[in-house]
């Protein structure tokens, strides 16, 4: 009696081994050799057809899910049902001041003068010119014989505009944007009755049901599954429905995305008007261009807004809002007054840390609180949003290498672990989440090279402060970790570089305090190798919570002072709106040959360890 034939193989081996199994088992093959017929061909193509179909079968199942989808067309589509749409491209934005000077110009000048979208301006970034537009119309009065354009926000990129007829016997249609590389922040959607017309209706993007009727003029933007931004517009009921054979105008920027970043210099292109005596004056260099959101960057934040449901509750809340709508964001921190250090209930805080510049300006910050924000968060709950604190960190760095085991000599080698940390700062750090784990960067450079036997770090936090010269100075600094007390009480715990006090060095120092675990800073300057103290109460040092404050000093001039502590761990973990970040300049880096490794037993003799402190 034949067997039943087994189907829940998908190997291609297994699948024929399994069909020879089935014909075996059938009394008109019983004595058949399959490996020397053509018989065997055929099982292959049988095999070869069946494997195909469970491989597509399989893949095709993957991509109906968010989380194991890989082509971009379908995860942008499992998103969408999540009410997520995917950031495009984004262009470096700047701000400037333009001035026209007219005192050389003849005839008539307009007491009104209009500088319109797309006037187009340019800069040079790494030898390279790029060219960058006029955002939004703004007007000038005339004062004298200039206008000033104050304030003017100009983005990188080639201002573009397409227009489309409205035909209502298209069921659903949607009107493309031609550029994959088009920023859809710069967008501009107006609706004309028809050709002839003068007046435009401007469409604004779609964010919310609340208030949105048969009148609401507002526009839905989707990434289609060719990776393509398109528009399209409401149904007469969710949405004003445009009429038969109006025109769609839709103006943008498309741009080459982060490569102009930091752009601090324009120059005028086009004239304004029928001026061209136009100078341009920087107010912030060029920042926040950024390339389309990845699959994985998709993958996290569409369930992240979709649990947000477009309100402001919890912290993760308003990190997934604010992710979703403002994108000049290197790392973004969001917590509750009620962990906050003192606690402050009924504030939610804020801190982010831009692509480029190391704070936000008053700009961003006022569109975060007053745009992205506005309606979505809790009506008691105030968001406040704070700077970045950095703690950087100086590394004393020594290795042992055999010379036996490396054509590099010892400067290279350096060079190659200073490289290698470089990329842990850059890769692990600068972030809110960003931990400095000791044994993992001395994994990185024992593996640098393989002449490197081991290696010791011994890190170091610090902070500057650009102290008042004309009065008595008052700084907090908050470190990410306690400080490391040795059981020396007449060690200090805190250094500092020199400041001149009536013309002389003096630094900062700390002694005990009776029945206390905290520190009295001092201030004292080196007499012939031994320290004076000149100020006995310059501040507090709070060992155990990491927290040093600083007062009643005034030096003479305000050149910088650095503060230097060593943690009570080697593993430096941010809270809230810490940061650490490896100062490359401060990264001290000692080679030494490893005896043992070049001539074994007898090179225990001359062998040295490092000592965990500094000397």
């Amino acid at each position: 009696m034949a067997s039943n034939l087994k189907v829940t193989e998908l190997d291609f081996d297994q699948i024929k081994q399994n069909l020879k199994n089935y014909l075996r088992s059938q009394s008109e093959f019983t004595d058949h050799d399959f490996e020397g017929s053509g018989l065997s061909t055929l099982l292959d193509v049988l095999a070869y057809n069946t494997h195909y179909n469970a491989m597509a079968a399989h893949l095709s199942l993957n991509e109906s899910f968010l989380d194991s989808a890989q082509i971009r067309g379908n995860v942008v589509s499992r998103a969408k049902l999540l009410g997520y749409t995917p950031r495009s491209i984004l262009s470096p934005r700047a701000r400037v001041n333009i001035t026209v000077d007219v005192s050389e110009e003849l005839g008539a000048k307009p007491t009104v003068l209009t500088l319109n979208r797309g006037v187009k301006l340019t800069t040079i970034v790494g030898g390279e010119e790029y060219q960058y537009v006029v955002i939004n119309n703004q007007s000038a009065l005339r004062s004298g014989n200039t206008y000033l354009f104050e304030n003017v926000e100009i983005a990188e990129g080639t201002f573009k505009s397409l227009r489309y007829r409205v035909d209502n016997d298209i069921e659903s249609q949607k009107f493309q944007i031609s550029d994959k590389d088009a920023d859809t922040t710069t967008l501009r959607v107006r609706v004309q009755e028809n050709e002839e017309s003068d007046g435009f209706n401007i469409f604004t993007k779609f964010d919310t049901l609340i208030n949105v009727d048969s009148t609401s003029r507002v526009y839905y933007l989707e990434e289609n599954t060719n990776e393509y931004y398109q528009i399209y517009f409401g149904d007469g009921v969710t949405g004003f429905k445009p009429s038969n054979n109006n025109i769609v105008t839709i103006d943008y920027v498309f741009t080459k995305g982060k490569e102009s970043n930091g752009a601090n210099a324009f120059a005028m292109v086009d004239p304004i008007g029928p001026f061209s005596n136009i100078q341009v004056q920087t107010l912030s260099a060029a920042q926040g261009g950024n390339d389309p959101e990845t699959i994985e960057s998709i993958r996290f934040n569409a369930p992240l807004t979709f649990t947000a449901q477009n309100r402001a509750v919890t912290s993760d809340d308003y990190r997934a809002i604010i992710q979703k709508e403002f994108f000049n964001i290197d790392s973004i921190s969001c917590w509750g007054g009620e962990v906050n250090d003192p606690p402050d209930y009924g504030k939610v805080f804020v801190s982010i840390k831009p692509l480029l510049s190391d704070t936000l300006t008053t700009e961003e910050k006022d569109l975060i609180i007053g745009v992205i924000l506005k309606g979505k968060n809790v009506v008691s709950i105030e968001p406040v949003i704070v700077e970045p604190d950095y703690t950087f960190l100086e590394l004393d760095v020594f290795f042992k290498y055999n010379p036996n085991a490396t054509d590099r000599a010892a400067p290279n080698l350096v060079s190659v672990v200073r490289d290698t940390i470089s990329n842990y700062n850059f890769n692990n750090l600068n972030k809110f989440d960003g931990v400095f784990r000791h044994s993992q960067l001395l994994r990185l450079v024992d593996n640098s090279d393989p002449s490197i036997q081991n290696s010791t770090i011994r890190p170091y936090m610090f902070k500057e402060i650009t102290p008042a010269f004309d009065r008595n100075n008052d700084f907090e600094l908050r470190f990410t970790s306690p400080f490391l007390q040795s059981g020396e009480s007449n060690r200090f715990i805190i250094n500092s570089t020199a400041f001149k006090i009536n013309g002389e060095d003096h630094f900062f120092g700390d002694v005990p305090i009776a029945n206390d675990t905290k520190r009295r800073v001092i201030v004292y300057r080196v007499v012939q190798g031994n320290n004076v103290v000149v100020i006995n109460d310059a501040g507090i040092v709070d060992v155990v919570n990491g927290t040093i404050i600083l007062n009643n000093f005034r030096p003479d001039d305000a050149t910088p002072i650095r503060i230097v502590v060593e943690p009570n761990s080697l593993d430096l973990a941010p809270k809230r709106n810490q940061l650490i970040a490896i100062d490359t300049s401060s990264v001290n880096i000692t080679p030494e040959v490893d005896t043992i490794a070049l001539s074994g037993s007898t090179g225990t003799i001359k062998y040295t360890t490092t000592s965990r402190l500094r000397g």
